[in-house]
């Protein structure tokens, strides 16, 4: 399957101008993608990111959404967040494509950034660290404050993969008052995004003075009551982010999908 999965991104590569191969390629990766296989996505991220993104960068809008959720199933596999970044730099790829203005667009590049950065050993944050490098901070800024819920959510979850690397901290102060009004006025799922996110930046210490000086602690102890109910979200911010903001704390690390 190597071998012919070769093949088809040679051929793709050399064709790709024509449209009828550009939909050929689309249709057999979809099928490959769905096969069924555990190898069949592992393959076609090794060999055919590129591609995929290539698709994605069309003018051609119907095959520029094929091609992102192509990248979105890719993304859900653990071992293809990694081979897609450090192969072919493939959040430094996307991150342009949050600018676009279709909300199911944006919604689907900014899943699949937070896909690929919540990695399963974020601690280390490779994945997450490129967020940022790739400048992907000012458009989730844009993006979290969407009145798509679901653009909101997925640019809010971005936000808080990035946040699981401390080298993000220092320039994700400058999206604190976004978080924060997330958290005040978000939708639940986005406010666990945002409270999570908050509990990181707190491990740095003057990150966790300017969450201080801008009313965090009130803010979500405020959020913690108007959303009782929530028992995640309760948890996340009496036995985390409110911890952390006291002192350096334990921080999120693993951001879990929606």
């Amino acid at each position: 399957t190597g071998g012919c999965m070769q093949q088809i991104v040679a051929a793709a590569e050399k064709h790709r101008a024509a449209v009828d191969i550009r939909v050929a390629i689309a249709g057999l990766v979809e099928a490959l993608v769905r096969s069924g296989s555990d190898d069949c996505p592992i393959l076609v991220a090794h060999h055919a990111t590129p591609i995929i993104i290539a698709l994605a960068k069309t003018s051609d809008v119907d095959m520029q959404m094929r091609a992102l959720k192509i990248l979105r199933s890719l993304a859900v596999v653990g071992i293809n967040k990694f081979t897609m970044q450090k192969t072919y730099a493939a959040i430094h790829e996307l991150v342009p494509l949050l600018a676009r203005q279709d909300p199911s667009q944006q919604a689907l590049v900014s899943e699949i950034l937070a896909h690929m950065a919540s990695t399963d050993n974020a601690f280390y944050g490779e994945n997450a660290k490129a967020l940022g490098e790739a400048r992907a901070l000012k458009p989730l800024m844009v993006l979290a404050k969407s009145r798509d819920s679901v653009v909101h959510r997925n640019a809010t979850w971005a936000l808080a993969a990035m946040s699981a690397c401390e080298k993000n901290h220092v320039p994700m102060r400058a999206c604190i008052d976004t978080l924060l009004m997330v958290i005040e006025r978000g939708t639940p799922v986005a406010q666990r995004y945002a409270v999570m996110a908050v509990s990181n930046m707190a491990a740095t210490d003057r990150t966790r003075d300017i969450l201080k000086e801008k009313g965090a602690e009130g803010i979500l102890r405020k959020c913690a009551h108007n959303n009782a109910g929530d028992r995640m979200l309760s948890d996340l911010i009496h036995k985390t982010a409110l911890h952390n903001l006291k002192r350096n704390g334990t921080q999120v690390f693993n951001i879990p999908a929606p």
